[in-house]
């Protein structure tokens, strides 16, 4: 049986600089997604707030809703930057073909919950359209949001083909 390899996957690939350019833009885009609003709320014509994704997860807690917060935490802050880091360690990594499969794999089933975030807030968008004096509307950052995710997974896929086809 040969020794597993160890080779990272630029070292395999060493002329795709094009993924490191694509992770850093989406670096770029979630960050600046995690700043600007990406929800406002008009209650009658005196109350407006608007709530970036940073400013509602620290309300949530404030407000004491540990397990909401902690959600919105995880799924629109800690693993979306998460998912980089360890996409960046597969790229650059050293790893033999199986860890690499079963991380990507982990990261794939794990990228399904990716878009909650823009999902709780159409359907806030829905409701408050329906009628009453609330009215919502998406502000910038949940675009800037859907897009980093998005691409996200478009990386996640592409390293994945890229791998597997080591493995052939």
């Amino acid at each position: 049986m040969p020794p597993k390899s160890r080779k990272s996957l630029w070292q395999h690939y060493p002329r795709r600089w094009d993924l490191l350019v694509y992770l850093l833009a989406v670096l770029t885009l979630l960050v600046t997604a995690q700043c600007l609003p990406v929800l406002a709320i008009k209650k009658f014509v005196f109350w407006k707030s608007s709530y970036s994704l940073w400013s509602g997860t620290i309300g949530l807690f404030r407000s004491g809703h540990f397990g909401l917060g902690a959600i919105l935490f995880t799924f629109s802050i800690l693993f979306p930057f998460a998912k980089l880091v360890i996409l960046l360690a597969l790229w650059c990594g050293h790893f033999t073909q199986q860890q690499r499969m079963k991380v990507l794999k982990w990261l794939e089933f794990l990228g399904r919950w990716s878009m909650l975030d823009v999902f709780v807030v159409a359907i806030i968008v829905v409701i408050a359209k329906s009628g009453g004096a609330l009215q919502a509307s998406a502000k910038l950052g949940i675009y800037f949001f859907a897009t980093a995710i998005i691409l996200s997974l478009l990386l996640t896929m592409h390293i994945q083909k890229l791998a597997k086809r080591l493995g052939k």
